[in-house]
């Protein structure tokens, strides 16, 4: 065709495909346009006016086609590329959003809706990965997309934001999200966000601000901030606020999935059951449950545990996300190899996870262990040591102390791996990493672990997939880590990573496993939220390779009443004190002289229910109050009740109270005092007990868990043990008849108890002999 022809043709086509879109027949237009033989590199122009006009009346699909014409013949302008973007993120495509938009403007594109469309999809795509688990966003993604960012609009805000504070980049996020609501003061949402970011940080008394702010002036997010409130008031054990906003839930309409996670959360298993059996009968009726209840139901029951419920809901035709079908899938229910079909909904709701998957080594059909399996051997080998954390506490200092303890009994550094599951700095989640890092072996930080191939195994995901959500997260990340250190043994410290590590233990088919308990049992923290790992510890009790331990004697008795199992079950690992530690300490207290000023009584303690700061405070006032003591009371810890325990001492005279955060120094937290008081519902075996005697120092404490086990009781240098349900007024006269002689008393028998009874080289040696398999190290009978 001639120059002229083909200019008379393009006209002629152009003319028609005008007429066409004018008449919203863009399919037709489309169709005409690819049979005129003019291609996306010939007239581009009215390819371009076909994909605008068809997207400008909402023929998206259509208007998408003829992009992707566009895009393979390397035409697409900004614009479009653009709308491309958008299209992708309205599919919730995050990963084609990426690559349309950074194929086209790059990684960090200047054009402002194409950075907060990259944004977006950026935090969508994180979302995707979690499969149930915790959410987890690119650090060096999140700081390049909000590197001088200038805020395009309240979607681009909440997206950089969120793409930040699950970075870990705490103070960045708040930064942000402060130019966020000054540039849109309207928007509660950020009001929202600032709120998110306080229980990220540790702030649960901002957070409740903020949170009943947004339910008190936002009637579209008033239950979200409802059930925030909800969930901050059962972290801090306060009973009454959780009752009152759960009856305050309860008088919403809300929709079904709310109920249900309302039900959930205060613990209502009948009412769960309800919600659940509710969704199955009611799964044809769009009136009665919509596309999204049903769901988001199948969803909460899963990440949950209701495993069966969840397979129910599927058999009575209930739509469920994807995630929750490819569960279902790889679980291979009514097969040969999998868990036989439920023929009920009682049946259903008895397939819990993760007990219905025990024993694993059944549920994931692997033959049996010989006989005599593991054998003991010579060396260790390679360690695995597991914890949550290297927050200020008791079990965290213990942690440290077990690694020192190993290297000092001659264990090479190259031996020893560390796994924390999270180091956040901005949470004080890393407090004991500097003491861990002058020792000089591998850290491991598992919420910043680079993963080649982030997919697992499918005889690993069909297990993996099917756990409760927390536990889930944990699993996933420590079985990527065991699979690159292969190591011989695995130690799990505390309940949450017991339960990870002694799952990934046995998926990897690790050779010696121990899991140790820091505490007494969840029955008696009343800890709902590890009731889940009860079938898990029973199954791992029987295995031949796995040793549980506790570390004190009432601490093992109570688990083995938990689990149901033999007494001499649990071992006894006792905590370790480097009694070198507290030498200068002892030495200026016992060469110091009784105190003339005013009684300078020490707490060191998390601010929460169970360590009842309150009595602590009602004992002080009603000794100073009834036996005329002047009291200086001084505490050491942060947690929830921060702000009522000020309030409370305010009441009782106690204005000067000293509450000092972050302090680890035994000269720092014992130096000043003259006793140390202790007034717990709970405890294991008290860490500040025996660092307290260490230094010499008197102490008095309730009889309960292991305390009888942590003090020295003989003599006038003996402990004061109270009762566990003692008053105020009764602790006061029995601590006014002790002091006089404790306080006089020498103070070697204290410090010369800890070195007895609490040597760093008995743990490594009872250590050692658990993961060598050498002979059964450890013994429930009380040394002190």
């Amino acid at each position: 065709m001639d120059q002229g022809n083909l200019l008379h043709h393009f006209a002629q086509v152009r003319r028609q495909v005008t007429a066409l879109c004018h008449k919203e027949r863009f399919s037709a237009a489309h169709v005409l346009l690819t049979g005129s033989g003019l291609s996306a590199e010939d007239a581009p122009g009215l390819w371009e006016y076909v994909a605008r006009q068809a997207a400008l009346a909402g023929h998206d699909d259509l208007a998408h086609r003829v992009r992707e014409t566009l895009w393979q013949a390397g035409l697409l302008s900004d614009p479009l590329a653009l709308d491309e973007g958008a299209y992708y993120l309205e599919a919730e495509d995050a990963e084609a959003c990426i690559y349309v938009l950074e194929s086209h403007f790059g990684a960090l594109p200047t054009q402002p809706e194409a950075l907060e469309y990259l944004t977006r999809a950026h935090m969508l795509a994180a979302s995707r990965r979690t499969s149930g688990g915790k959410l987890r966003t690119s650090r060096a993604t999140a700081l390049r997309l909000t590197q001088n960012i200038e805020l395009n609009s309240p979607a681009h805000a909440i997206a950089a934001v969120d793409l930040l504070r699950f970075a870990d980049e705490i103070d960045r996020s708040v930064a942000l999200n402060a130019q966020a609501r000054a540039t849109f003061p309207d928007d509660i949402r950020f009001t929202m966000r600032d709120a998110r970011i306080a229980e990220q940080k540790g702030a649960p008394d901002t957070a409740l601000r903020l949170w009943r702010e947004v339910a008190d002036t936002s009637e579209r997010y008033r239950s979200d901030a409802l059930f925030k409130l909800l969930s901050l008031s059962l972290k801090r054990e306060d009973s009454a606020a959780a009752g009152a906003l759960a009856a305050e839930l309860a008088c919403l309409e809300l929709p079904l999935d709310a109920r249900l996670q309302l039900a959930l959360l205060t613990g209502q298993e009948d009412m769960a059951l309800a919600v659940s059996q509710y969704v199955s009968e009611n799964a044809g009726n769009s009136d009665a449950v919509s596309y999204a209840e049903g769901k988001a139901v199948g969803d909460l029951l899963l990440q949950a545990g209701y495993f069966g419920l969840v397979l129910w809901l599927r058999r009575q035709r209930v739509t469920l996300s994807e995630r929750a079908k490819a569960v279902l899938d790889a679980s291979r229910f009514g097969e040969e190899l999998g868990l036989p079909l439920p023929a009920n909904f009682q049946e259903a709701a008895a397939l819990r996870s993760p007990a219905c998957m025990l024993p694993l080594r059944d549920f994931m059909h692997l033959p049996e262990r010989p006989a005599g399996w593991p054998a003991p051997r010579q060396t260790a080998g390679r360690i695995l040591l597991v914890n949550s954390s290297l927050k200020a506490g008791g079990a965290e200092r213990q942690f440290v102390a077990l690694v020192r303890a190993l290297l000092d009994a001659g264990l090479p550094k190259s031996q020893i791996d560390v796994a924390l599951f999270n180091l956040d700095a901005d949470r004080a989640r890393d407090h004991f990493l500097p003491d861990l890092m002058a020792l000089d072996v591998s850290i491991h930080n598992l919420s910043q672990l680079q993963i080649a191939n982030p997919h697992l195994p499918q005889r690993i995901a069909r297990v993996v997939g099917a756990l409760p959500a927390g536990l889930q997260q944990d699993a996933r990340q420590l079985w990527h880590l065991c699979q690159d250190l292969r190591p011989d043994v695995i130690h799990g410290w505390q309940d949450r990573s017991a339960a990870a590590a002694g799952l990934v233990a046995e998926l990897s088919g690790t050779e010696r496993v121990v899991l140790s308990m820091r505490n007494m049992a969840p029955h008696t923290r009343q800890d709902r939220g590890l009731t889940l790992f009860k079938p898990l510890l029973q199954s791992w009790a029987r295995l031949p390779n796995v040793t549980l331990t506790a570390n004190a004697g009432p601490a093992a008795a109570d688990y083995e009443a938990w689990l149901g199992c033999d007494a001499g079950t649990v071992d006894v690992l006792r905590n370790a004190v480097n009694i070198d530690n507290f030498a200068p300490i002892f030495e200026q207290i016992k060469r110091r002289k009784p105190h003339q000023g005013p009684l300078r009584v020490g707490g060191v303690f998390r601010l929460a229910t169970n360590k009842r700061p309150l009595l602590w405070l009602e004992t002080l006032a009603a000794l100073r109050d009834t036996h005329g003591l002047q009291i200086a009371p001084q505490i050491y810890g942060d947690g929830p009740l921060r702000d009522q325990i000020i309030a409370h001492a305010a009441q009782l005279g106690f204005k000067d109270l000293m509450i000092t955060t972050g302090a680890s120094d035994p000269r720092a937290l014992y130096g000043d005092l003259d006793i140390l008081l202790l007034m717990s519902r709970v405890e294991g075996l008290p860490n500040v007990l025996l660092e307290a005697q260490a230094c010499g120092l008197p102490v008095a404490a309730c009889d309960v868990g292991g305390v009888r086990e942590a003090v020295q009781t003989r003599g006038d240098a003996s402990a004061l043990v109270m009762d566990a349900d003692i008053s105020a007024t009764e602790a006061a006269d029995a601590l006014a008849a002790w002091l006089p002689a404790a306080r006089a008393a020498d103070p070697q028998p204290r410090h010369g108890f800890v070195r007895t009874h609490f040597a760093p080289e008995t743990l490594a040696q009872a250590c050692l002999k658990a993961y060598t398999g050498t002979a059964h190290p450890l013994h429930r009978r009380s040394t002190a």
